[in-house]
């Protein structure tokens, strides 16, 4: 931690001392939680709009799918309290009943069939969940708390997917639809929006006295949007938030001496640059020039400098923990001489200049400067590159339809959220919606993999089918996301359960 931090936090916390204690140490609100959020989620309240990451998504407090993942990987209960494969193509669900919406409406199985069909519709093919349903071709309601659903092939995840499909009220997403659902969201979840606050720079989730997940202490969630780090280490310390959200890993070691209570975690999923190879005239369609922009990223010196050594870059874009996982494959080592070898022995000894559009909003905030020292050691080869930043809207609608508007390269996460390495095989292949990279040789064995019912056979395919992408660089992988906490010791307990901090299950010191 350097002195200009450490003279800002004794700064504030001398400013504050009769009001807070030093760096702050009361609530204001009793059974408010204040939390300082880098922004509101992309689509706002719309839950198929895009993946929902990061441990104070609100999301996870307002919906709720037909199934979680639970720390280890296992498949657990959410809406569905069972399933079971009748087939190898056909899933029964038995439903969660007594279950109502913030609005009253139930949640019952024509609830699951009309949040399906929709997924299915034209309107939202484009969405990030529609993917998820693509593979589904029947969904038959059994009687009001059983649902069958049909797979057009065998799918070894299909459970998993289904942790990110969050059902919605059927009437009241027809009736709204989604651009007024997304302001207006209504879930089965522990927690409702009160409205998105966009006029005074926060939002707030109130108790749902419906729901099913019951709550303990915390009556109130309240979103301060402050999207610069810096700030949000500043509201913590100086009492006006309780918990404070990727507050910037070099200000971690002055937030755990001051007695915040801090916590920073390798996540699912692993970072990376896109590098497309559809375009048959881009430099990028040539794998030696992949492979060379993939040795001049001095990885380690980023992760020691800009990540605080908390995390270390990674080769084959899932996590050690994922099913699928290959212990034998290594990431690309930096060597900057291999690279302009392989440069000059594709042509491009000249270099060549590309566009990178990158999306900053909800990403830790040690992505902008990671970015940057990508672009540094790209440029000691020759490749030289643009940088432009957009918003999260416009970042996902390039991602899922594939229509980059320009860009050369944009960044994406493999989607490693079901913890299953095949999941994040398909955003690198011909099947994802919009594919940047396709290689139809590999299509017949990811499909297989996909359909392997046996865990053994899965294993083997998914390690042997990671290698091999290893080897043709469909992107620039660079670390798993970093995700970084800090809170006052008022908040007695929170649980970290699937991926979330279960604010509905805290309990503060009174």
């Amino acid at each position: 931690m350097n002195i200009a931090n450490w003279t800002r936090c004794l700064m504030i916390a001398t400013g504050t001392l009769a009001v807070f204690g030093i760096c702050g140490t009361r609530f204001a609100n009793g059974e408010t939680l204040t939390i300082a959020a880098s922004g509101r989620p992309p689509g706002l309240g719309n839950p198929y709009a895009s993946m929902a990451t990061g441990g104070v998504h609100p999301w996870g407090y307002m919906f709720d799918a037909l199934t979680t993942l639970a720390d280890d990987g296992s498949v657990t209960p959410g809406l569905a309290t069972s399933w079971e494969a009748q087939s190898a193509t056909r899933w029964r669900f038995y439903l969660r009943q007594g279950v109502e919406f913030a609005n009253g409406a139930p949640f019952t199985a024509s609830t699951v069939e009309s949040a399906v069909n929709a997924l299915k519709s034209p309107e939202l093919a484009s969405l990030y969940s529609a993917n998820e349903v693509r593979g589904i071709v029947d969904v038959t309601v059994v009687d009001t708390y059983t649902v069958d659903i049909v797979t057009r092939s065998p799918d070894a995840i299909f459970d998993r997917r289904l942790s990110h499909v969050y059902m919605v009220p059927e009437h009241a997403w027809k009736e709204m639809g989604q651009d007024r659902f997304a302001l207006e969201p209504i879930g089965s979840g522990p927690y409702q929006l009160v409205d998105w606050g966009m006029k005074r720079g926060r939002y707030d989730l109130k108790r749902n006295p419906t729901s099913w997940r019951k709550t303990t202490d915390v009556d109130l969630i309240r979103f301060q949007v402050l999207p610069d780090p810096t700030t949000r280490e500043q509201a913590l310390t100086s009492g006006q938030v309780d918990f404070a959200y990727n507050p910037g890993l070099d200000n971690l070691k002055v937030l755990t001496e001051l007695g915040f209570i801090v916590v920073a975690r390798e996540r699912s999923p692993v970072e990376g640059i896109a590098l497309p190879n559809r375009d048959p005239k881009s430099p990028l369609s040539d794998v030696r020039v992949r492979k060379a922009m993939n040795h001049a990223i001095n990885r380690d010196g980023i992760a020691a400098t800009l990540m605080q050594n908390v995390t270390k870059s990674n080769g084959q874009g899932v996590m050690p923990d994922m099913f699928g996982y290959n212990p034998r494959i290594s990431a690309y080592l930096f060597d900057r001489d291999l690279a302009l070898r392989m440069m000059a022995e594709a042509g491009y000894h000249k270099g060549f200049d590309l566009t990178l559009t990158v999306r900053l909003e909800g990403k830790g905030p040690e992505w902008a400067a990671i970015y940057q020292a990508v672009i540094q050691d790209l440029a000691a080869i020759g490749v030289r590159v643009t940088l432009r930043s957009v918003p999260s809207q416009e970042w996902l609608k390039m991602w899922n339809t594939g229509d980059w508007n320009g860009a050369d390269m944009i960044p994406f996460s493999w989607t490693s959220t079901y913890r299953d390495a095949g999941r994040a095989i398909e955003t690198v292949s011909c099947a994802k919606t919009g594919a940047f990279f396709c290689v139809p040789d590999l299509m017949p064995r990811i499909n297989a993999a996909a359909q392997e019912l046996d865990r053994d056979k899965r294993l083997a395919s998914l390690q042997q089918l990671l290698a091999d992408l290893r080897d043709l660089a469909p992107s620039i992988n660079l670390f798993p996301q970093v995700e970084s906490v800090a809170y006052r010791k008022r908040i007695e307990s929170i649980p970290f359960e699937a991926g979330y901090y279960r604010i509905e299950r805290a309990k503060l010191r009174k």
